[in-house]
């Protein structure tokens, strides 16, 4: 902490020297009557701070000392000639000789230090005092509870809160005659405040609290001190609390009163409403019913009214429809003799077409009969048909076995170069032709699985149209390049066999054509067998 941040901290947050000074005043009572037992009135002020307190014992006569840590603070006390020293408070009181003072005070240093330290300092205080000399302890009050719990804080120096009855307790714990409980700059309007708030009781006990402990001395001596230490000082938390307590029980008392008084006030009112309510009530059945007969009466003329309108169109209508009757009745009557004549003619021609009629009829059941045989052939050809695709299936699969076999890829190269080799000196050109064929077609399947390789033959194929155009039927042929043309034969073949169009030969290679026309024709043979 720089040297002097808390003496701008105490400026800002403790308050001026001036208020300070008057708060202080509260403990002229007490060390008033040590001038009266001394002549010399040696006292030692413990962190001094500013001299305040160094200020008004000497304007009352005292011979005051001030000890501080901190050098900005004790700078402005040598601006008003108050005798002070740097130093620290515990070791300057082992100093000092025993009954050598009349007053040691310190303002706000026990939240300072360790408790052990404290204890030692209350202790080296009844050691350096003299018979009834004082020791004057002020701190904040943790009985305020913003103070206990927020504002306590606000120094980054303290220790922690110290309770009055803790203080309490060591002061006679270590040997003092007797001590008095201050507390201190609490609102002078909240100790006459009529009704009291919940945030008073929060913020509102005495913000401070100081203790003056006594050391022991002759009665007569003591007796001088009698009048300030049996007055009462400052709020304590558990009065303000009693005082809200009652306030809010006569708020609800009032409360309760008010409301028992509502109450009948309300039972009156309500008595009157009730009955008010019902001859209202009363009143407006009646009209209701008034009314609704009213309505239902007007409702009962406009439908007799409305109905008599409709009767008068329906006769009128029915009139009309009458004489239109009548004239239809006599086109109906000059029209039947040559209907009549008509019926006569249709009743010939009708037996004629039954006569007719049953001889269709007899042809029908011929017909039928021969279509039965023909259905059960047609069954006959089908299951016979079946028969010769599954032969289909199992030779082709067969075929493919024996393509996918290991011994058939193994002994590809030897069927490749040993033999087609060994004959091509004897075949003529038809055959060397035929040969070469499925090495072409499986050398062209090879390079086709190579995209690199076969992008780069093909830029240069394409210098040369013919071959090129060559290769590209072949391999179109052979379906390398998407499904091979149906030739024009087999498109034929399929039409007189009654198979429609070319489409499912597509996926095939030439001899697989080939191969599926024969068993067709052949099915188709077995069937018309």
């Amino acid at each position: 902490m720089t040297e002097h941040f808390y003496r701008a901290f105490e400026e800002r947050l403790r308050g001026s020297r001036a208020l300070i000074k008057e708060r202080q005043t509260v403990y002229l009572p007490f060390i008033a009557p040590l001038k009266t037992l001394y002549a010399s009135c040696p006292a030692l002020d413990l962190g001094c701070g500013r001299g305040e307190w160094l200020e008004i014992l000497r304007e009352n006569g005292f011979e005051a000392r001030g000890i501080d840590l901190d050098r900005g603070m004790l700078e402005a006390c040598e601006t008003l000639n108050l005798s002070t020293e740097q130093g620290e408070a515990l070791e300057t009181l082992k100093l000092l000789a025993d009954e050598s003072l009349v007053l040691v005070s310190g303002f706000h240093i026990a939240e300072h230090m360790p408790f052990d330290r404290l204890q030692q300092l209350v202790a080296e205080a009844l050691r350096v005092l003299k018979p009834a000399g004082l020791l004057i302890l002020e701190t904040p009050n943790a009985e305020n509870l913003v103070v206990g719990t927020n504002n306590f804080y606000f120094d980054p120096t303290h220790e922690r809160p110290i309770p009055h009855l803790l203080l309490s307790f060591l002061i006679e714990y270590t040997g003092f005659a007797r001590f008095k409980l201050l507390r201190l700059q609490e609102s002078p309007e909240l100790t006459e405040a009529e009704r009291i708030a919940l945030m008073n009781v929060l913020a509102g006990a005495s913000p401070d609290y100081g203790i003056v402990a006594q050391k022991g001395a002759p009665s007569g001596q003591m007796a001088l001190f009698d009048q300030a230490f049996e007055k009462e000082y400052g709020l304590a938390l558990d009065t303000l609390a009693k005082r809200y307590d009652d306030g809010l029980q006569e708020e609800f008392d009032r409360f309760r009163k008010q409301l028992e008084e509502s109450g009948a006030r309300s039972r009156e009112v309500e008595a009157a409403l009730r009955g008010s309510i019902a001859r209202t009530i009363q009143a407006e059945v009646k009209q209701a019913a008034v009314e609704t007969l009213n309505e239902t009466l007007r409702q009962q003329v406009q439908q007799a009214a409305s109905e008599s309108s409709a009767l008068r169109e329906q006769a009128r209508q029915l009139d009309a429809q009458l004489q239109q009757a009548r004239q239809q009745l006599d086109e109906s009557q000059r029209s039947a003799h040559h209907w009549q004549l008509q019926v006569n003619a249709h009743e010939a021609q009708a037996n004629d077409a039954l006569d007719s009629l049953n001889v269709l009829r007899e042809q029908a059941w011929q017909l039928g009969v021969q279509l039965q045989q023909a259905r059960q052939q047609l069954d006959e050809s089908q299951r016979s048909a079946h028969h010769w695709q599954l032969q289909a299936n199992a030779y082709e699969a067969q075929v493919k076995g024996v393509f996918n076999s290991t011994s058939w890829r193994v002994t590809k190269p030897l069927r490749m170069l040993t033999i087609p080799l060994r004959r091509l000196g004897r075949l003529p050109l038809q055959a060397m032709r035929g040969l070469l064929r499925p090495i072409l077609a499986r050398a062209m399947a090879w390079v086709m699985a190579r995209p690199g390789l076969k992008q780069r033959l093909t830029d240069r194929l394409r210098r040369h149209p013919v071959f090129f155009q060559h290769l590209r039927l072949f391999a179109l042929n052979r379906g390398f390049l998407g499904p091979a043309p149906v030739s024009p034969v087999h498109v034929q073949a399929l039409q007189e066999l009654g198979m429609g169009g070319s489409e499912e030969l597509l996926p095939l290679t030439p001899r697989a054509r080939q191969i599926y026309m024969n068993l067709k024709k052949a099915i188709q043979e077995k069937g018309a067998r």
